[in-house]
């Protein structure tokens, strides 16, 4: 694999954290691994289409070997983010993904297939067994979100072979200008994949925003505030903005990334595991549901109590992005812990985003190591599609979220996560309930008995969201690194 072998090279640390892209050490890395992994290719409209193989395999290598210059690499991306700040220039964003089946067609030899167990099973695998915490090993009897794949919609109710991932345009690049140079990029991969590949199905991603121009998702909350941080001047950012001494963002480079055994050198080729589903929301049933829970606390409270704040006590965020459980004395977005709320009344221990980043509610709680904790977190690049009516008159509109999650061990992070914390409903604690927004939508027990501090008054609720999240289909992917399309047409 290596050609670099025995020779003093660069190179970086897995536990490395503050990447510095300017270090001339960390450049021959951030060339080879792809864009989009340690930090988001922040463009505003994107395309993914989803196709599955249909050549000969030696066919299918030297195509996708063409794709090898149009690749961005996390360097590019870093590249063209200040061209872009500086000139106002817009660049195509380009990634592609493989499946287990994707690798499986181009016939490379096994030891260069990514070797995570979930990848190589496959999402609709449902005999795949997982271990998601101390209660050991479980069965799978459903995919990760307990839905039935066999009612997943297309492409993913077919084999999906390759995601490819175009992303193109900033906040005020005309919509129309920007449809149509994506659309002829898709033209050009149909036209060269005649007879190596059929695209399944394409989805059409966009950054919804609110009118802070905050990036938001369908039900009205910013999103994404507590992403992993990668590079030295994201975290500098953070720290500058509001402190890290509460929360640290920051994460180590083995958190996303995994050598890839098909690339050119084995300490210095790195790809990472994609989790992908489309994830359909109900908005209307979000908020008919909300306006219910905000009546019933107002009675208790006994004072008015609107449906935004209900809505609220479902992510653990206001919509602006403020967290329910604030610092008296440094309000912010993200320095912030449950240290002050360890009974969960400010902020449910069912909530959204301390289901899914308990922020250290497994050391005080269970006396579990805060690094292990940390090591479970993924890092989320998803995108909304669909509708952008926020207020729809119907449940069920064609609107949601392109969920993708970067992660160096699919079990580990995404399926602790999902499984062993939003869908666990003695998680954190006993009796603690799911995650109304990514757990199960399914559970049958109505209704869900907490607590909750309002006014000064403490009281109890016995209510819990359902329904408003559907997974129309999914599928584990892997991203190699650029030279690992290098090396393709070196297959035999």
């Amino acid at each position: 694999m290596s050609n670099l072998s025995g020779v003093n090279k660069p190179g970086i640390k897995l536990s490395q954290k503050h990447l510095d892209v300017n270090d001339p050490n960390l450049k021959i890395v951030l060339d080879d691994i792809q864009g989009n992994i340690l930090k988001s290719h922040g463009r505003a409209h994107s395309r993914h289409l989803f196709l599955k193989f249909t050549g000969k395999a030696e066919d299918n290598r030297c195509w996708l070997h063409q794709f090898t210059s149009k690749l961005t690499s996390a360097y590019e991306q870093h590249k063209t983010a200040l061209d872009y700040k500086s000139t106002g220039t817009e660049h195509l964003f380009t990634g592609i993904l493989l499946s287990n089946s994707g690798y499986r067609a181009l016939e490379i030899d096994d030891y260069k297939i990514p070797d995570d167990k979930a990848f190589r099973a496959g999402m609709k695998d449902l005999d795949f067994l997982y271990d998601t915490g101390p209660n050991g090993v479980h069965e799978r009897t459903s995919n990760p979100m307990n839905d039935n794949p066999n009612t997943w919609k297309a492409p993913f109710n077919n084999q999906v072979d390759l995601l490819i991932i175009l992303a193109y345009g900033g906040v005020n690049t005309d919509v129309v200008i920007c449809d149509k140079y994506l659309d002829q990029e898709i033209e050009n991969i149909k036209n060269s994949s005649n007879g190596i590949a059929s695209i399944l199905s394409i989805e059409k991603g966009y950054t919804l925003r609110n009118k802070n121009n905050d990036v938001i998702e369908h039900f009205g909350f910013v999103d994404g505030l507590s992403n992993p941080v990668f590079f030295k001047s994201d975290y500098e950012h953070w720290q500058h903005q509001e402190g890290t001494d509460n929360y640290d963002p920051t994460a180590p480079f083995d958190l996303v990334a995994v050598n890839d055994p098909g690339g050119f050198d084995e300490d210095l080729s790195f790809g990472t595991y994609v989790v992908y589903r489309k994830m359909q929301q109900n908005i209307k049933g979000f908020k008919n549901q909300a306006k219910f829970l905000a009546d019933e606390i107002s009675k208790k409270a006994e004072i008015n109590i609107n449906s935004e704040y209900a809505e609220s006590l479902a992510f653990g965020r206001n919509k602006d992005g403020s967290p329910l459980i604030q610092l008296t004395k440094n309000p912010s977005q993200n320095n912030f812990s449950y240290l002050e709320d360890m009974k969960g009344v400010k902020c449910p221990f069912h909530s959204h985003i301390r289901k899914t980043n308990p922020r250290g509610d497994t050391n005080r709680l269970k006396g579990t190591l805060l690094r292990n904790e940390r090591s479970h977190r993924i890092v989320r690049r998803g995108i909304s599609y669909g509708s952008k009516n926020l207020n729809p008159d119907t449940e069920w509109t064609d609107a949601g979220l392109l969920f993708l999650s970067c992660q160096s061990d699919i079990e580990q992070q995404f399926l602790v996560t999902q499984c062993g914390w939003s869908d666990n409903s003695n998680f954190p604690i006993e009796n603690t309930g799911h995650d109304p927004i990514t757990g199960d939508q399914n559970v049958k027990k109505s209704t869900n008995k907490w607590q909750h501090e309002i006014n000064g008054k403490i009281i109890d609720i016995d209510f819990r969201y359902k329904d408003l999240v559907r997974i129309l289909g999914g599928e584990y992917f892997f991203a190699p690194s650029i030279s690992f399309f290098k090396n393709l047409i070196n297959e035999s």
